[in-house]
């Protein structure tokens, strides 16, 4: 059986209402984002066109975007009611999952709260959907500034990944998901996981009074 989602006519406003501002602010902002430009995530020290965007978290936190350059970070814009989405999620896991340790980020962006207007009502449903599916990586609202600087101009459709490699800067967008997509992204950011420098050691330093450590020491003296 075929299942359809119908909405009332306040939604209907509400949503196109959405769409309306963010065309509004796509427009007033002034954003010079031509066909060849490379969206990038803010600079802390302000040096790039996008400006400082600050996401509430989920937990009642609020993290500044700039915070993550210097990592491989992926914006995944996703809706709770969404179907897609909801088949979605399960990838976004895994990947978190398989590169968390490597330098990897994901950062859940909800759309609810775009739509509803209601905070209390979007961070419940946004809650539920991270328990329901698992989420382990972070989530918070999304903005209609940060749908206005990283996706799609052309498509504003969700679920919609955005990947920016160390420097800040946009490698990779999809929308939706197939298991062609998945090898690219993949392929994608262990390339740019590449890039970061690998975590070293701590040099090991003799205890002092470490008798085993002197004896060693006076042995490689003795064969030089």
């Amino acid at each position: 059986m075929s299942k359809f989602f119908f909405i009332s006519t306040r939604q209907a406003f509400k949503v196109g209402f959405a769409a309306f501002a963010l065309s509004v602010l796509f427009t007033a902002s002034g954003l010079a984002l031509g066909m060849d430009d490379v969206p990038e995530l803010p600079a802390a020290d302000g040096s790039s066109y996008t400006p400082e965007i600050v996401i509430p978290m989920i937990d009642k936190k609020e993290l500044k975007l700039s915070s993550l350059r210097g990592k491989v970070v992926l914006l995944d814009f996703f809706l709770t009611t969404c179907p897609h989405c909801q088949d979605h999620a399960p990838h976004m896991v895994e990947l978190y999952s398989k590169y968390r340790n490597r330098g990897f980020v994901v950062l859940g962006l909800a759309s609810d709260f775009q739509l509803s207007g209601d905070l209390k009502a979007a961070s419940a449903a946004v809650v539920d959907f991270m328990k329901k599916y698992k989420l382990n990586y972070p989530v918070g609202h999304s903005s209609l500034e940060a749908v206005a600087y990283f996706t799609d101009s052309h498509n504003r459709g969700v679920p919609q990944m955005v990947l920016f490699g160390p420097d800040g800067k946009m490698v990779l967008r999809h929308i939706g998901w197939d298991e062609k997509v998945g090898k690219e992204i993949n392929t994608t950011i262990e390339a740019q996981l590449s890039k970061l420098a690998p975590a070293t050691a701590p040099a090991r330093t003799a205890r002092p009074g470490n008798k085993t450590g002197a004896k060693a020491g006076a042995r490689r003296t003795a064969r030089a």
